[in-house]
């Protein structure tokens, strides 16, 4: 019975999934269920892979540049991430986007 359930949900899981080669179309079909929706949440399915930051990196850009979002939520340290929103809003004495990262001492850098 197990190996059964198993077999099934893993064949469903092939059907619908769409793996990623590195392309510029590994999101489209993800763009396309998303249609014209006003909210995405991104989930974290993994802490600590620098694969997992780059995809969500490459998705948000995408959703910023495609579909127009306009408002990025992050779970961060409140200080380091308000410096970051007064540069993106305009409103800070940070010149470039590395200096509004500057801050960011305790919460994991590379991410």
């Amino acid at each position: 019975m197990v190996n059964t359930t198993r077999k099934i949900l893993t064949d469903a899981i092939r059907e619908v999934a769409h793996p990623p080669t590195d392309r510029h179309t590994d999101y489209e079909p993800l763009l396309e269920m998303i249609g014209d929706a006003r909210l995405v949440l991104l989930g974290e399915a993994s802490h600590g892979t620098h694969e997992f930051y780059d995809t969500r990196t490459s998705i948000t850009q995408r959703l910023i540049t495609e579909k127009g979002f306009t408002a990025v939520a992050v779970e961060a340290d409140w200080p380091d991430a308000y410096r970051v929103n007064r540069y993106v809003q305009g409103t800070s004495d940070d010149t470039t986007a590395h200096e509004a990262l500057d801050s960011f001492q305790r919460f994991p850098l590379w991410m």
